[in-house]
């Protein structure tokens, strides 16, 4: 699906969210990943995937942002009206791009193989679109931006990984937390967007939601 100008603005300006600790977070998603992530920091949370059509063509940014968007209200729709009244809705969405192209997942190992191969040796960007919709309705976006340089890879490297089938359900088709982060030259410093939810983005969209000193799993920011 491509995105067209005629999409809904994503550019929200309402303030940060200050969380109740009478309300319960809905992760609308089936990453482990995120998962793992909220649970690390100690955030009490219920996960329920939900299917939602989802961009794969067009402006990075946007397509993020929208497919975060989607995802978040497909879970505040398979809500109850009684749990609307309590439940906020967390969903996020990764893509990965070089320039103005992005990289989902693969639909093979052979596209995950080109994907590699186009990477290799080259700085590209993973974009992170996070949506948050409050028991009122209300919608908060944000955005958070990682550049990952990969290593130069050989034909054969690039063989090893993908029989590792780490690039399965994963955009771009690869996974910084596993043996991807054996490609990587360079990362910027929020990793955990890469791994799949940017904490300091999440921090800023909801206040009071992360527990004073949490911190995500060592083998996610190492």
């Amino acid at each position: 699906m491509r995105l067209h100008s005629s999409s809904l603005s994503l550019a929200d300006t309402l303030a940060p969210l200050v969380w109740n600790p009478a309300w319960r977070l809905v992760l609308a998603s089936a990453s482990p990943q995120r998962s793992e992530i909220l649970s690390g920091l100690g955030i009490d949370f219920e996960a329920r995937p939900t299917a939602a059509d989802e961009l794969s063509a067009g402006d990075p940014v946007e397509v993020a942002l929208a497919n975060a968007v989607a995802k978040a209200e497909a879970g505040r729709a398979a809500l109850s009206a009684e749990e609307r009244e309590s439940c906020v809705v967390l969903a996020a969405d990764t893509v990965v791009a070089l320039g103005e192209k992005i990289y989902g997942k693969p639909a093979d190992a052979e596209q995950a193989r080109r994907y590699l191969t186009e990477l290799s040796s080259a700085a590209h960007e993973v974009i992170g679109g996070i949506a948050l919709i409050d028991v009122d309705g209300a919608r908060r976006t944000t955005l958070a931006r990682t550049e990952v340089e990969f290593l130069p890879l050989s034909a054969e490297q690039i063989a090893e990984q993908i029989d590792l089938d780490e690039w399965q359900d994963r955009a771009g088709g690869y996974a910084i937390q596993l043996s991807g982060d054996e490609m990587v030259a360079r990362i910027g410093e929020d990793r955990l967007n890469v791994v799949g939810l940017s904490v300091s983005a999440l921090g800023g969209l909801v206040q009071g939601l992360l527990p004073t000193g949490s911190s995500a799993p060592d083998r996610y920011t190492d």
